[in-house]
């Protein structure tokens, strides 16, 4: 009990969690997303494949940004938040509104800066050659 209590003291909002895909997302999107990539990119090795993978979380992850800001949008010009507590709401009760948007654009570039060196990475070892 107390662990649990202790573990979940850092947690703000999730956006730096190392899980790729949550409860409430649609893991065959994320697959959906990484076949496509896959198919695009076509890796001709597991180092390959990682960058891939790479690109495909970052791009994941920049998507729920997005929908978080867009959603963050409508919930703060409610005066309460309806419905379940969830992550997006934990978010915007924890952070104030313009904490909050700066931590969704700080994150969205952060996650397209990793997506951008794990491109430029395959690039380089497709170079090498």
């Amino acid at each position: 009990m107390g662990k649990d209590r202790i573990r979940s003291n850092a947690l703000k909002h999730g956006l730096t969690a190392r899980l790729t895909v949550w409860k409430n997302e649609d893991a065959e999107q994320f697959r959906a997303l990484l076949a496509a990539l896959l198919e695009q990119f076509a890796p001709a090795n597991d180092v390959e494949f990682l960058c891939v993978e790479e690109m495909a979380m970052a791009k994941w992850r920049m998507r729920r940004v997005m929908s978080m800001e867009a959603a963050g949008n409508e919930q703060l010009s409610l005066t309460a938040l309806p419905g379940p507590a969830g992550p997006l709401q934990a978010f915007t009760q924890a952070e104030s509104r313009g904490q909050l948007l700066t931590t969704l654009r700080q994150r969205e570039a952060a996650y397209a800066r990793c997506y951008q060196r794990a491109y430029l990475h395959l690039l380089q070892l497709r170079g090498a050659d």
